[in-house]
């Protein structure tokens, strides 16, 4: 990495000198030797060179990453799809990591750039305590802009205070100040935080808490909305981005129906921070908690998008090797060997195209559903999505309901858009459910519930207008009989999360609202009413985040679509046919329902009088043949 100074003269140096030797060991531990190879050749071959210093401009960094600059956001907004400069302002102040406070922001020199693929591509293991917990804190300093000059002047006026000595080493104006909130309950450390190993190895903690300590004394800064936006909508663009994949297959040639669509679905994130405090922009403890609990996966794309720095396309040691065995193929011969497979679609074919999922809705959900053990991001773990039921397909029939969901034997995911009944505008609203389990005749129990896998638990959310997650309540006793997480009758309608009393042949209990969020959909699936509890913590579900999503304890809604997805699992490398073969198999028991509810309805419960019919129809009944409603089906 050129010359620098030696390890065991770092605990007297400067926060600079230990900034360039941390660089140092992290190149050393966090990337293999072909990948520092590589990301050498990527930022030596762009670099600006004045006066010796070789450092990336924000133009370079956007040009290379592919972000678009200067895209018009549509529909007459003043705010385009820019995302160039948050971007910048962010790894200007990665870069100076973990000396923000004396250091940011900085220079993108080859050492700070190192800096920033180790944090942003999550090679942070050897580095980082406390591994994404820190990350978070990291990113909420470099989005940070809010009330930064005052706590510029700030750090200026604690720095007057200390020894000379400690002033010296730490003469850089600050350019960041951001840290931990103060009060900030269970988000606040005891101790000072982003210790990290390699400044325990180099004996230079002191210089590294006195610049923390500062950073607390002038803790104020916020994340503008503004400016969060612009990321949120990057965000949600590139979210299905793979590594070494292309940006501008997400960025180029985006209409302004697709920009709008990115906008609305960004403020519908943001509204899930609370109101006072987006006014005057994100504190931290806000931030924190919001992303932690409601947003885990909403940083995942930054890690392929930077990941493009420890690839370099002069490199490509397989092309060089195969152009040695032939002559130089024509250029457009070039492009197509260079250009990547198209990205394998999220929606499979099937009965119905959907009318509430599109690719932004994908991303958001990519944000905060858990639905594998393994690699929980929903474009990363290569799940797909098949399309089971549809009101706007199959009609507003629970028989019909019945007959494609209780077939389907995979975890599913319901949607469902509609309007707020009390709402004299009709404002929209687009709530889901996660079932981790297949649903099962309302007297079997759910039991496969494992705490420490959140993709085994269900999960209740909202979309629109505001971002909200109510998590699945692992020490609930919703596996029980008399909790079900999902329950459906013909005669009741469809209950997700809701006590339902045990039912006898002369009366039909209806299920009610149990804890902290709940849902209940008519019997003609044309209303839904969602049922929030605060202080209730013994059903299925948890309080929401943020708790200020609903209003009221019972919201109405006018249902236009209902779509329930099943979720088939990538396949192993060594069964590629195995998806297919589970459609397969799930399609031939949809063919084997009709032709069991064709010969139900063919059925003759008429032997004789009014008596022998009631008889025939309850022996029916009890064996499964008929349906609660007298109708063919199987038993709901």
């Amino acid at each position: 990495m050129g010359a620098g100074q030696s390890t065991d003269g770092a605990s007297n140096g400067s926060p600079e000198q230990l900034s360039h030797v941390l660089a140092e060991r992290f190149a050393t531990k966090c990337f293999t030797p072909l990948e520092l190879t590589h990301f050498k050749d990527n930022f030596y071959t762009r670099a600006v060179d004045q006066a010796g210093l070789r450092y990336w401009n924000e133009k370079i960094l956007s040009d290379f990453l592919g972000i678009p600059d200067g895209v018009d956001g549509g529909a007459g907004h003043d705010s385009p799809l820019d995302p160039g400069p948050v971007i910048f302002r962010m790894v200007s102040y990665l870069g100076a990591f973990p000396f923000q406070t004396t250091l940011a922001p900085s220079v993108l020199t080859f050492e700070a750039m190192v800096k920033v693929a180790v944090l942003l591509t999550e090679r942070y293991g050897k580095v980082l305590r406390r591994g994404r917990r820190d990350r978070i804190k990291l990113l909420f300093g470099s989005l940070a802009d809010v009330g930064r000059k005052e706590t510029e002047q700030k750090v200026e006026n604690e720095s007057s205070e200390v020894t000379d000595d400690a002033a010296a080493s730490h003469s850089h104006v600050a350019g960041f100040a951001v840290d931990d909130p103060v009060n900030d309950e269970e988000y606040e450390d005891d101790d000072d935080d982003l210790v990290l190993s390699a400044l325990e190895s180099l004996d230079a903690i002191e210089v590294f808490k006195h610049d923390q300590r500062i950073d607390k004394a002038v803790y104020e800064a916020r994340i503008s909305v503004n400016t969060f936006r612009r990321l949120l909508m990057l965000l949600l663009v590139i979210a299905p981005l793979k590594p070494l994949e292309p940006v501008s297959r997400y960025t180029s040639h985006l209409e302004s129906e697709h920009l709008e669509a990115v906008r609305k679905e960004a403020d519908s994130i943001l509204a899930a921070f609370s109101p006072e405090e987006t006014a005057g922009g994100i504190s931290y403890k806000s931030f924190a908690r919001t992303i932690s609990e409601t947003l885990p996966y909403l940083f995942d794309p930054l890690t392929p998008l930077f990941e493009h720095l420890l690839f370099s396309e002069n490199l490509d040691l397989s092309r060089r090797r195969a152009n040695t065995n032939s002559s130089d193929p024509a250029p457009e011969e070039k492009a197509s060997d260079m250009a990547p497979s198209p990205p394998s679609p999220v929606l499979l074919q099937g009965s119905f195209t959907s009318e509430i999922l599109n690719p932004t809705v994908l991303s958001h959900l990519s944000f905060f559903l858990s639905v594998s053990s393994s690699i929980p991001n929903l474009f990363y773990s290569r799940t797909r999505l098949h399309p089971v039921f549809s009101i706007a397909a199959h009609g507003q029939s629970l028989t019909s309901f019945s007959h494609h969901v209780l077939s389907w034997q995979s975890p599913t995911l319901l949607l469902l858009r509609g309007a707020l009944a009390d709402d004299d505008d009709e404002k929209l609203i687009t709530i889901g459910v996660y079932v981790p389990q297949a649903w099962k005749p309302s007297s079997s129990a759910q039991s496969s519930i494992n705490p420490s896998d959140p993709s085994t638990l269900p999960c209740l959310f909202q979309l629109s207008p505001t971002h909200a997650v109510f998590k699945g309540n692992p020490s609930s006793s919703a596996h029980k009989p008399t909790q079900p997480i999902t329950y459906f009758s013909t005669n009741t309608g469809i209950a997700i999360g809701c006590h339902v009393p045990p039912s006898s042949r002369n009366k039909v209990s209806k299920p009610t609202p149990e804890g902290a969020g709940s849902l209940l959909i008519d019997g003609s699936l044309e209303t839904a009413d969602l049922h929030i509890s605060l202080d209730n913590r013994s059903g299925a579900f948890l309080p929401p985040v943020p708790e200020n999503a609903f209003p009221a304890s019972k919201t109405s809604i006018n249902i236009y679509d209902l779509e329930i997805w099943g979720l088939v699992p990538a396949p192993e490398p060594s069964a590629d046919q195995s998806k297919l073969d589970a459609i397969a198999i799930q399609r031939s028991r949809w063919d084997f329902e009709a032709r069991e509810a064709e010969r139900r309805r063919n059925v003759n419960t008429k032997i004789g009088g009014a008596a022998d019919t009631q008889t025939a129809r309850a022996l029916l009944e009890m064996a499964g043949i008929i349906g609660d409603s007298g109708k063919g089906g199987g038993s709901v």
